[in-house]
């Protein structure tokens, strides 16, 4: 069931009711026009015959608009009780694929928690008000089996925890729907390419190597994350936290960052060529150059560090306040 579907199902119920409607009324006034619009039309007393024929041509028209409204409103009702059992039908199988999924994931072999995160995916596309409860599992199996005792740093993902990542940031997007707490975890080589995760948590995340190609990262919270030589080509990270973050290595190519905030992140080599850094906050940034900052694209509202010359393309430096 999807949200297109039952705003099409509104749009119709309120047609039928509509309609429904006009039908009562049409059968009100024609039973009003009963006893007022015959002596109207019909006022000499040698035109009873007419009055008569008038006067039951209404009624039968006031009967046949009756059958009509009370036949749309059976139909409406009709359709309701077919919604609600398709819904309790949906609810059941639902809930059978989660309990299956929840079991699955605990299962000894790779294909069986494989086959439970796939199963998730499945619960949170055909149920959108159970993807909060897919996006939390999901989270927690991936920091559960990314643990310093789970892996060692450096190591490569195991298949499942990439897996959940990958079902993680293809989910659909849904109003104030979450996108992942994966704060802490040891995503060393991670691939989230396309990735759309905007709003996560990836605190204090290892991210070493990881490819970011594309991903949406807007107003995630990455303070505090290792990216090293990750590459965050074409990333879209507007508004993403990154405080004391390390970029050292990083790939930027053409990555948007803008009113990002990157107060004591390292960029240490990192490739800013073509960033867009437009209201990003640099100020305190360590390890940036001059070349690096050349090479980005900024505007008036960029803030750099003391020492730093702001391109002439940028535009001249606005004070906070404007």
């Amino acid at each position: 069931m999807t949200d297109n579907g039952e705003a099409r199902r509104r749009t119709g119920r309120r047609g039928l009711w509509i309609i429904a409607g006009v039908a009562a009324v049409g059968a009100t006034l024609a039973v009003v026009g009963i006893w007022h619009l015959p002596p109207r039309m019909y006022p000499a007393t040698d035109q009873s015959e007419a009055r008569a024929a008038l006067q039951g041509g209404l009624l039968t028209a006031a009967a046949a608009l009756l059958a009509v409204a009370g036949g749309l409103i059976a139909l409406d009702e009709t359709r309701q009780a077919n919604a609600e059992i398709r819904r309790a039908n949906e609810n059941t199988h639902v809930r059978e694929l989660y309990a299956t999924a929840i079991g699955l994931l605990s299962s000894p072999t790779v294909d069986g928690r494989l086959g439970g995160i796939y199963a998730l995916e499945r619960v949170a596309t055909d149920s959108p008000a159970d993807q909060r409860t897919v996006v939390d599992v999901l989270s927690a199996f991936v920091r559960e089996h990314t643990r310093p005792s789970a892996t060692s740093d450096g190591a490569a993902l195991a298949t499942d925890v990439q897996a959940a990542l990958t079902v993680l940031g293809r989910l659909p997007m849904r109003p104030k729907g979450p996108r992942a707490d994966l704060s802490g975890t040891r995503l060393t080589r991670a691939n989230l390419t396309d990735a759309w995760l905007p709003w996560a948590d990836l605190r204090g995340a290892r991210l070493v190597e990881a490819t970011l190609v594309d991903a949406r990262l807007g107003w995630a919270n990455l303070a505090e994350a290792s990216l090293e030589r990750a590459d965050l080509t074409g990333a879209r990270m507007g508004g993403s936290v990154l405080i004391d973050a390390s970029l050292a290595g990083a790939n930027l190519h053409c990555a948007r960052l803008t009113g990002a905030n990157l107060t004591g992140a390292s960029l240490e080599r990192a490739d800013l060529t073509e960033a867009v850094l437009d209201g990003a906050d640099l100020a305190g940034a360590a390890a940036l150059t001059q070349a690096q900052v050349d090479a980005a694209l900024g505007d008036g509202k960029t803030r750099l560090p003391a020492g730093l010359v702001r391109p002439a393309a940028w535009g001249r430096e606005e004070s906070e306040d404007e």
